[in-house]
This record gives C-alpha cells, sequence and structure tokens, in this order.
C-alpha cells in the first residue's frame, strides 16, 4: 500500500483593495461664482479697450498739432497701462482658479451620476487639460461634453452638448484669427527729429495705433460670446447635479 502524502492546501487569494468611490459635492455656489467670475473677466476688458481708443485720440491730435510734445508725453504716461493690468489680474486669476475647481468637481459629480457612462478623462486630467497650452484647444471639447453627458442622466444633454461645441468653434475660430490676423494690423511709433520734430507727420503712428485699437476691438467682438456661452454651460450643469445629487439646495 503506497502512502498518499496529504494535499498542501491552496493559497487563496488576497482580496484586492478597491478604491474609495467618489463622493459627490455641492457645485451650485461653486458654478455660480465661476460665471460671475467669467462675465466679470469679459466686461474688465473694456479697459484696455477703452485705453487704446484714448491713445488714438492722444496720438492723433499730438500729430494734428493741438497737443505740443510735452502735454503729450505727460498725459502719454498718466495713461500707463499697468493700471489696468493690476485692475485686472486678481479677478483674472480668480476666475481661473475657480474655473479649474468647477471642471474637477463637476466631472467628479458626473462620474458618480452615470457611473455606466465611458468618461474619456479623470477628474484630474480634465484639470490639467484645461490648462495645457495649445493641446487644451483640443481637450476643452471633450471635456465639457462628456462633464454635460455626464451630469443628464435621465435626458438626453443635446441642447448643451451643442452650446459647448459652439462655444469651442469660436474660441478656435477666434484664436486663429487672432494669430493670422495680427500682421494686418503693423504697429509704428512715432519718430522724432533731432530738433524735436516728428518724422513723417507722424502720420504712420496714428494709422498704427488706429489698426491696434480696431484689431482688439474685433477680438472682444468675437470672444465675447463665448464667455456668455461658457457661463450658461456652467450654470446649466451646476443646476442639473444639484436637483438630482442635492435637492434640499436648489435654489
Amino acid at each position: 500500500m503506497t502512502a498518499v502524502p496529504p494535499a498542501e492546501p491552496v493559497p487563496t487569494a488576497e482580496p484586492v483593495p478597491t478604491a474609495a468611490p467618489a463622493r459627490p459635492r455641492p457645485i451650485n455656489g461653486l458654478g455660480t461664482a465661476a460665471a460671475a467670475l467669467l462675465a466679470a473677466t469679459g466686461l474688465l476688458y473694456v479697459l484696455p479697450l477703452f485705453q487704446d481708443w484714448s491713445t488714438y485720440g492722444l496720438i492723433s491730435d499730438h500729430v494734428s498739432g493741438w497737443i505740443g510734445e510735452d502735454a503729450f508725453w505727460q498725459q502719454y504716461s498718466a495713461s500707463s497701462s499697468l493700471t489696468f493690468v493690476l485692475l485686472m489680474l486678481p479677478i483674472i486669476v480668480a476666475a481661473g482658479i475657480t474655473w479649474l475647481v468647477w471642471v474637477h468637481r463637476a466631472r467628479t459629480n458626473a462620474g458618480v451620476m452615470s457611473p455606466e457612462y465611458r468618461f474619456r478623462y479623470s477628474p484630474g486630467f480634465s484639470v490639467a487639460g484645461m490648462v495645457v497650452p495649445f493641446a487644451n484647444y483640443w481637450w476643452s471639447r471633450p471635456i465639457l461634453e462628456d462633464i454635460c453627458i455626464g451630469s443628464s442622466p435621465d435626458h438626453p444633454a443635446d441642447d448643451t452638448v451643442r452650446l459647448v461645441r459652439v462655444w469651442w468653434g469660436i474660441v478656435t475660430g477666434g484664436t486663429l484669427l487672432a494669430l493670422f490676423g495680427r500682421p494686418l494690423f503693423p504697429v509704428h511709433v512715432l519718430t522724432y527729429t533731432p530738433d524735436g520734430r516728428l518724422v513723417g507727420g507722424g502720420a504712420e503712428a496714428v494709422q498704427g495705433v488706429l489698426g491696434t485699437a480696431l484689431y482688439n476691438t474685433m477680438l472682444a467682438l468675437v470672444f465675447a460670446p463665448t464667455v456668455v456661452l461658457l457661463a450658461v454651460i456652467v450654470r446649466r450643469v451646476s443646476r442639473q447635479q444639484t436637483e438630482i445629487l442635492f435637492p434640499a439646495q436648489q435654489a
């Protein structure tokens, strides 16, 4: 009789730790803040436009002889663009930070609301995709589309997705217009002779400043709708997520 050695115990597999499910977070107040700051940023661009046209009027008066050289440079120095930069920078930074926080939270909530939907990017990558230069023009559209679709689990998000695509089309087209349209508006400077006379009468400088003012005004008119569209998208998504995830907080 042959002895059969006892079978060795089969090692049991260790349980694989699972990642903790994402928890939804309130978004309504954040969406309101993001939309308001985006709108404020758009309105602030009126200040540089005002300076452009004021500079054009000032140089035009100087070249025409209505304002002498000393008075011109005194007024020109007083209208420094540094003041506008200092006014705009804090609001622009606040708008950018609030926007990125909203994107991360909206994407996280959308994943909780529509776990069966195949999102193209994670919440972390959605934030990174919005700030990578040049590539963000490509990533921003699918990121926002996924957020809109994931935030509407019970009905199609076609209307909001169409707004995203219109917004993306205007942003992309406006950027191309800004890049290829700038050479059409050359910049000229005031040049003086040693005895203080304007070289060429300053006509080219007047035309250059006028071109800059027209160019910046054109861009402002092109990009103004993008601020409105983005604010509408943010408010729609925030309202949808609040209605489903936090109905008690619904305004």
